[in-house]
């Protein structure tokens, strides 16, 4: 017969081990939970349109409205959350990337401008250009392909960019062999009115086109390539219109000031006023 003491202590030691079994289990089960919360934040992270990775890998956390759009102010900037020296929640000013790309790359936005990328059409962004290349019938000639870019400035002086413009497509037409029919006219993009221009090139075979419309405080040029055999111009101004939008951010642009010096009379009359304010408050 076994002793009610030696019961105890098998009783006892199961015990024990069943205690450490399941102290373990809970340790291996909250390791696990916590590796699966990181992934999920992790990824969450990652997708949401709120959390950007500067190009030194830290994250900024930026105000987004109820569709998930940014919140911007009238000169594109974008706003960070951040804790001020009280640690109490706030803002601060955080100037736009010069891309944003969604998770999918379908979808590509700066500071003023959005860009969807449609059947047909590849991401062809450089610089300070949000460009897309067509990749249908032009790809299959074997030869350079279509392609849409926009850049925008703010402040500038649209006047001087569309010289400068015409200036450069008149060099290509006069100077280089190939390039013909250069044209200056006003048209619509964007459903926005576009002082206009374009030239041939590759002995006719496809036509080079440039765009400047303006919209708040921002400039836009529109440049563009297309083989004839691909596009007429309204087929591609529709294009355009699918792939991009272009955002109003509710700024107007102020006067441009004059750099005429004033008049003498001016200044006389400026001297007068100066005297009499001067005058009636020494009498006080």
């Amino acid at each position: 017969m076994k002793k009610f003491s030696d019961i105890s202590l098998k009783k006892s030691k199961g015990n024990a081990t069943k205690k450490s079994w399941d102290t373990a289990s809970k340790i291996v089960f909250v390791a696990v939970a916590l590796v699966i919360v990181a992934l999920i934040v992790f990824f969450v992270a990652r997708g949401k349109k709120d959390a950007l990775v500067d190009d030194v890998g830290q994250t900024h956390i930026v105000v987004t409205d109820i569709h998930g759009d940014f919140v911007q102010d009238e000169y594109g900037n974008l706003y960070e959350k951040v804790k001020d020296e009280n640690g109490v929640d706030t803002t601060k000013s955080y100037i736009f990337p010069d891309k944003v790309v969604s998770s999918n790359g379908k979808k590509i936005e700066n500071a003023f401008i959005k860009l969807k990328l449609n059947k047909g059409w590849s991401d062809y962004c450089a610089n300070d250009y949000l460009g897309m290349q067509h990749i249908g019938v032009c790809k299959d000639t074997g030869k350079p392909q279509c392609e849409v870019k926009i850049r925008y400035d703010i402040m500038a002086d649209p006047n001087n960019l569309y010289a400068k413009e015409k200036g450069l497509a008149r060099a290509y037409v006069e100077k280089i062999d190939g390039f013909d029919n250069l044209k200056e006219y006003e048209t619509e993009v964007l459903g926005l009115k576009a002082k206009a221009m374009s030239y041939t090139s590759n002995h006719g075979e496809g036509t080079f086109y440039y765009y400047l419309v303006e919209q708040g405080l921002a400039l836009f040029e529109i440049r563009a390539f297309a083989y004839n055999e691909c596009f007429t111009e309204a087929e591609l101004i529709e294009e355009i219109g699918k792939a991009y939008e272009l955002k109003n951010l509710g700024g107007t642009r102020p006067e441009i000031p004059s750099t005429e010096a004033p008049s003498e009379e001016e200044l006389l009359e400026e001297e007068i006023v100066e005297e009499d304010t001067t005058s009636a408050t020494s009498a006080k």
